[in-house]
Protein backbone atom coordinates (compact mmCIF):
# COMPACT_ATOMS: atom_id res chain seq x y z
CA UNK A 1 0.00 0.00 0.00
CA UNK A 2 2.95 2.63 0.72
CA UNK A 3 4.79 2.08 -2.46
CA UNK A 4 0.92 2.37 -4.10
CA UNK A 5 0.63 5.70 -2.53
CA UNK A 6 3.96 7.05 -3.23
CA UNK A 7 3.37 6.12 -7.16
CA UNK A 8 -0.03 8.29 -6.77
CA UNK A 9 1.78 11.37 -4.60
CA UNK A 10 4.42 11.05 -7.53
CA UNK A 11 2.44 10.86 -10.31
CA UNK A 12 0.42 13.98 -9.15
CA UNK A 13 3.84 15.69 -9.58
CA UNK A 14 5.18 14.41 -13.02
CA UNK A 15 1.52 14.59 -13.82
CA UNK A 16 1.47 18.47 -13.55
CA UNK A 17 4.75 18.27 -15.16
CA UNK A 18 4.00 16.52 -18.54
CA UNK A 19 0.72 17.95 -19.16
CA UNK A 20 1.93 21.34 -18.76
CA UNK A 21 4.43 20.40 -21.12
CA UNK A 22 2.00 18.84 -23.68
CA UNK A 23 0.00 21.40 -23.71
CA UNK A 24 2.20 24.56 -23.87
CA UNK A 25 2.84 24.07 -27.63
CA UNK A 26 -1.49 24.29 -28.31
CA UNK A 27 -1.92 26.91 -25.70
CA UNK A 28 -4.75 29.37 -27.52
CA UNK A 29 -5.44 26.74 -30.22
CA UNK A 30 -9.22 25.94 -31.27
CA UNK A 31 -10.18 22.54 -30.23
CA UNK A 32 -9.16 19.21 -31.60
CA UNK A 33 -5.37 21.57 -33.03
CA UNK A 34 -3.59 18.55 -31.20
CA UNK A 35 -2.81 15.39 -32.98
CA UNK A 36 -2.78 11.90 -31.78
CA UNK A 37 -1.17 10.03 -30.41
CA UNK A 38 0.13 13.62 -28.78
CA UNK A 39 3.92 13.77 -28.49
CA UNK A 40 6.08 16.39 -26.74
CA UNK A 41 6.64 19.46 -29.56
CA UNK A 42 9.34 22.34 -28.64
CA UNK A 43 7.55 25.08 -26.24
CA UNK A 44 8.53 28.19 -25.16
CA UNK A 45 12.26 27.39 -23.63
CA UNK A 46 12.58 24.07 -25.74
CA UNK A 47 11.10 20.94 -25.91
CA UNK A 48 10.21 19.30 -22.78
CA UNK A 49 10.00 22.38 -20.62
CA UNK A 50 7.67 23.78 -18.19
CA UNK A 51 6.09 27.05 -18.15
CA UNK A 52 4.61 29.04 -14.81
CA UNK A 53 1.94 26.01 -13.76
CA UNK A 54 5.15 23.42 -12.65
CA UNK A 55 7.15 26.22 -11.53
CA UNK A 56 4.78 27.47 -8.92
CA UNK A 57 3.62 23.57 -8.06
CA UNK A 58 7.47 22.84 -7.38
CA UNK A 59 7.60 26.23 -4.97
CA UNK A 60 4.95 24.82 -3.42
CA UNK A 61 5.94 21.24 -2.93
CA UNK A 62 9.02 22.54 -1.27
CA UNK A 63 6.65 24.86 1.30
CA UNK A 64 4.99 21.36 2.13
CA UNK A 65 8.43 20.26 2.42
CA UNK A 66 10.09 22.47 4.77
CA UNK A 67 7.00 23.28 6.59
CA UNK A 68 4.35 20.66 6.39
CA UNK A 69 1.52 23.31 5.89
CA UNK A 70 1.14 26.16 3.31
CA UNK A 71 3.04 28.98 5.61
CA UNK A 72 2.24 32.08 3.44
CA UNK A 73 5.50 33.90 4.09
CA UNK A 74 7.55 30.82 2.96
CA UNK A 75 5.64 29.83 0.36
CA UNK A 76 5.68 34.02 -1.34
CA UNK A 77 9.50 33.78 -0.81
CA UNK A 78 10.01 29.73 -2.54
CA UNK A 79 7.32 31.65 -5.48
CA UNK A 80 10.27 34.99 -5.89
CA UNK A 81 13.32 32.59 -5.68
CA UNK A 82 11.60 30.27 -8.14
CA UNK A 83 10.26 32.85 -10.21
CA UNK A 84 11.67 32.19 -14.22
CA UNK A 85 9.91 35.88 -16.15
CA UNK A 86 10.87 33.23 -19.41
CA UNK A 87 7.92 30.41 -17.98
CA UNK A 88 5.13 33.02 -18.92
CA UNK A 89 3.54 34.21 -15.95
CA UNK A 90 0.56 36.10 -16.11
CA UNK A 91 0.12 39.69 -15.32
CA UNK A 92 -1.89 39.63 -12.26
CA UNK A 93 0.86 37.14 -10.44
CA UNK A 94 3.63 39.28 -11.73
CA UNK A 95 2.05 42.31 -10.33
CA UNK A 96 1.51 40.64 -6.62
CA UNK A 97 5.27 39.45 -7.09
CA UNK A 98 6.36 43.23 -7.59
CA UNK A 99 4.29 44.33 -4.83
CA UNK A 100 5.88 41.37 -2.20
CA UNK A 101 9.35 42.74 -3.27
CA UNK A 102 8.10 46.45 -2.84
CA UNK A 103 7.42 45.12 0.81
CA UNK A 104 3.39 44.83 0.35
CA UNK A 105 2.56 42.29 3.55
CA UNK A 106 1.89 39.23 1.44
CA UNK A 107 -1.79 38.97 3.22
CA UNK A 108 -2.22 42.51 1.22
CA UNK A 109 -0.97 42.17 -1.90
CA UNK A 110 -3.12 40.13 -3.74
CA UNK A 111 -6.44 41.91 -2.39
CA UNK A 112 -4.48 45.20 -3.64
CA UNK A 113 -3.99 43.86 -6.83
CA UNK A 114 -7.61 43.06 -7.92
CA UNK A 115 -10.32 44.75 -5.68
CA UNK A 116 -12.36 41.43 -5.89
CA UNK A 117 -9.97 39.36 -6.05
CA UNK A 118 -8.55 37.03 -8.80
CA UNK A 119 -10.89 34.29 -10.13
CA UNK A 120 -8.38 33.25 -12.64
CA UNK A 121 -6.77 29.21 -12.31
CA UNK A 122 -2.94 30.06 -11.56
CA UNK A 123 -4.30 28.84 -7.81
CA UNK A 124 -5.89 25.62 -9.04
CA UNK A 125 -2.86 24.81 -11.65
CA UNK A 126 -0.19 24.53 -8.79
CA UNK A 127 -2.56 23.13 -6.00
CA UNK A 128 -1.61 18.77 -6.64
CA UNK A 129 1.24 18.93 -3.92
CA UNK A 130 -1.55 19.80 -1.12
CA UNK A 131 -3.59 17.07 -2.82
CA UNK A 132 -1.85 14.15 -2.51
CA UNK A 133 0.33 15.19 1.05
CA UNK A 134 -3.46 15.59 2.73
CA UNK A 135 -4.99 12.88 0.99
CA UNK A 136 -6.19 11.18 4.24
CA UNK A 137 -7.41 14.32 5.93
CA UNK A 138 -9.66 15.73 3.89
CA UNK A 139 -10.72 18.93 6.45
CA UNK A 140 -6.75 19.98 6.41
CA UNK A 141 -6.92 18.99 2.84
CA UNK A 142 -9.43 21.86 1.99
CA UNK A 143 -8.21 24.34 4.86
CA UNK A 144 -4.85 23.82 3.17
CA UNK A 145 -6.28 24.19 -0.43
CA UNK A 146 -7.71 27.50 0.09
CA UNK A 147 -4.60 28.84 2.20
CA UNK A 148 -2.18 28.30 -0.85
CA UNK A 149 -4.85 29.94 -2.92
CA UNK A 150 -5.37 33.11 -1.02
CA UNK A 151 -1.64 33.89 -1.31
CA UNK A 152 -2.21 35.24 -4.98
CA UNK A 153 -6.51 34.79 -5.62
CA UNK A 154 -8.78 36.09 -3.27
CA UNK A 155 -11.71 35.90 -5.04
CA UNK A 156 -14.22 33.01 -4.15
CA UNK A 157 -14.43 31.31 -7.64
CA UNK A 158 -10.26 31.13 -7.57
CA UNK A 159 -10.47 30.20 -4.00
CA UNK A 160 -13.15 27.52 -4.90
CA UNK A 161 -10.95 26.24 -8.08
CA UNK A 162 -7.98 25.75 -6.16
CA UNK A 163 -9.87 23.39 -3.00
CA UNK A 164 -11.98 21.56 -6.05
CA UNK A 165 -8.79 20.52 -7.91
CA UNK A 166 -6.95 19.64 -4.41
CA UNK A 167 -10.15 17.52 -3.46
CA UNK A 168 -9.47 15.62 -6.81
CA UNK A 169 -6.25 14.97 -6.68
CA UNK A 170 -6.65 13.86 -3.14
CA UNK A 171 -9.81 11.22 -3.71
CA UNK A 172 -7.45 9.98 -6.60
CA UNK A 173 -4.44 8.78 -4.22
CA UNK A 174 -7.28 7.41 -2.26
CA UNK A 175 -8.58 5.82 -5.58
CA UNK A 176 -12.09 7.71 -4.59
CA UNK A 177 -13.86 9.30 -7.45
CA UNK A 178 -12.02 12.57 -8.38
CA UNK A 179 -14.89 14.71 -9.85
CA UNK A 180 -17.63 13.25 -7.45
CA UNK A 181 -15.20 14.14 -4.56
CA UNK A 182 -14.70 18.19 -5.68
CA UNK A 183 -18.64 18.35 -5.64
CA UNK A 184 -18.94 17.33 -2.34
CA UNK A 185 -16.59 19.70 -0.77
CA UNK A 186 -17.46 22.40 -2.85
CA UNK A 187 -19.54 25.05 -1.25
CA UNK A 188 -19.61 28.18 -4.06
CA UNK A 189 -23.01 27.72 -5.79
CA UNK A 190 -21.47 28.76 -9.09
CA UNK A 191 -18.62 26.94 -9.17
CA UNK A 192 -20.77 23.84 -8.02
CA UNK A 193 -23.03 24.26 -10.78
CA UNK A 194 -19.75 24.08 -12.74
CA UNK A 195 -18.91 20.80 -11.76
CA UNK A 196 -22.22 19.29 -11.93
CA UNK A 197 -22.15 20.31 -15.73
CA UNK A 198 -18.65 18.45 -15.75
CA UNK A 199 -20.03 15.42 -14.39
CA UNK A 200 -23.04 15.43 -17.09
CA UNK A 201 -20.26 15.59 -19.96
CA UNK A 202 -18.53 12.98 -17.85
CA UNK A 203 -21.77 10.54 -18.20
CA UNK A 204 -22.94 12.13 -22.02
CA UNK A 205 -19.25 10.83 -23.01
CA UNK A 206 -18.43 13.75 -25.48
CA UNK A 207 -15.80 14.94 -27.68
CA UNK A 208 -13.11 17.52 -26.12
CA UNK A 209 -14.81 20.31 -28.58
CA UNK A 210 -18.59 19.48 -26.95
CA UNK A 211 -16.79 19.93 -23.30
CA UNK A 212 -14.81 23.25 -24.40
CA UNK A 213 -18.01 24.54 -25.74
CA UNK A 214 -19.80 23.44 -22.71
CA UNK A 215 -17.49 24.61 -19.61
CA UNK A 216 -15.27 26.72 -21.67
CA UNK A 217 -11.66 26.45 -21.87
CA UNK A 218 -10.33 29.78 -20.60
CA UNK A 219 -7.78 30.67 -17.74
CA UNK A 220 -11.33 31.36 -15.42
CA UNK A 221 -11.56 28.34 -12.50
CA UNK A 222 -15.03 28.42 -13.57
CA UNK A 223 -14.19 27.19 -16.67
CA UNK A 224 -10.52 25.28 -16.78
CA UNK A 225 -11.24 23.39 -13.81
CA UNK A 226 -13.95 21.38 -14.05
CA UNK A 227 -13.04 20.83 -18.03
CA UNK A 228 -9.98 19.28 -16.42
CA UNK A 229 -11.56 17.30 -14.13
CA UNK A 230 -13.99 16.19 -16.82
CA UNK A 231 -10.90 14.89 -18.66
CA UNK A 232 -8.92 12.93 -15.70
CA UNK A 233 -12.37 11.76 -14.19
CA UNK A 234 -13.61 9.95 -17.73
CA UNK A 235 -10.13 8.85 -18.75
CA UNK A 236 -8.92 5.65 -18.85
CA UNK A 237 -5.75 6.04 -19.08
CA UNK A 238 -3.09 9.14 -18.39
CA UNK A 239 -2.63 9.12 -21.69
CA UNK A 240 -6.22 9.54 -22.70
CA UNK A 241 -6.63 12.36 -19.60
CA UNK A 242 -3.67 14.14 -21.16
CA UNK A 243 -4.84 13.81 -25.13
CA UNK A 244 -8.38 15.00 -24.15
CA UNK A 245 -7.09 18.13 -22.10
CA UNK A 246 -5.07 19.16 -24.90
CA UNK A 247 -7.71 18.63 -27.51
CA UNK A 248 -10.07 21.36 -25.36
CA UNK A 249 -7.79 23.89 -27.05
CA UNK A 250 -7.88 27.21 -24.90
CA UNK A 251 -5.85 27.26 -21.47
CA UNK A 252 -3.90 24.04 -22.87
CA UNK A 253 -1.52 23.96 -20.65
CA UNK A 254 -3.37 24.44 -17.47
CA UNK A 255 -6.28 22.24 -18.26
CA UNK A 256 -3.61 19.77 -18.89
CA UNK A 257 -1.54 20.08 -16.25
CA UNK A 258 -4.26 20.13 -13.80
CA UNK A 259 -5.93 16.77 -15.89
CA UNK A 260 -2.61 15.34 -15.69
CA UNK A 261 -1.95 16.05 -11.81
CA UNK A 262 -5.47 14.23 -11.30
CA UNK A 263 -5.00 11.25 -13.68
CA UNK A 264 -1.47 11.04 -12.19
CA UNK A 265 -2.58 10.05 -8.70
CA UNK A 266 -5.36 7.90 -10.31
CA UNK A 267 -2.92 6.23 -12.14
CA UNK A 268 -0.13 6.34 -10.29
CA UNK A 269 3.66 7.93 -12.05
CA UNK A 270 4.24 4.20 -13.60
CA UNK A 271 1.67 4.75 -16.28
CA UNK A 272 3.17 7.85 -17.65
CA UNK A 273 4.29 7.06 -20.81
CA UNK A 274 7.99 6.71 -21.37
CA UNK A 275 8.16 8.51 -24.19
CA UNK A 276 6.69 11.54 -22.69
CA UNK A 277 8.68 11.34 -18.82
CA UNK A 278 11.83 10.78 -20.37
CA UNK A 279 11.87 13.65 -22.76
CA UNK A 280 10.92 16.63 -19.38
CA UNK A 281 13.30 18.57 -18.70
CA UNK A 282 16.48 17.54 -16.41
CA UNK A 283 18.61 20.86 -14.62
CA UNK A 284 18.20 22.24 -10.97
CA UNK A 285 14.46 22.28 -10.74
CA UNK A 286 13.74 19.15 -13.62
CA UNK A 287 12.28 15.73 -13.22
CA UNK A 288 14.86 14.44 -10.71
CA UNK A 289 14.25 17.52 -8.19
CA UNK A 290 10.64 16.87 -8.63
CA UNK A 291 11.08 13.22 -8.05
CA UNK A 292 13.41 13.80 -5.41
CA UNK A 293 10.85 16.01 -3.66
CA UNK A 294 8.22 13.27 -3.83
CA UNK A 295 10.78 11.27 -2.00
CA UNK A 296 11.17 13.86 1.16
CA UNK A 297 7.42 14.53 1.09
CA UNK A 298 5.74 10.54 0.59
CA UNK A 299 8.59 7.72 0.74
Amino acid sequence: MRDDRFDRRLGALLGTFVGDVLGMPFEGAPPRSAPEPLELLPARLGRGTYTDDTEMMIALAEVLSEAGECEEELLARRFLEGHDPARGYGAGTLAVFSLWRAGVPVADAAGRTFAEGSYGNGAAMRVAPVGAHFADDEERLVAEGARSARVTHTHALGIAGAVAQAAAVGAAVRGDDPLETAIRVTTEPTFRAALDRAAAAVLADVGPEAVAQALGAGVGALESVPAALCAATRAESFEEACTYSVQMGGDADTIAAMAGAVAGARFGASSIPSRWLDGLEEGPRGRSYVEALAKQLWA
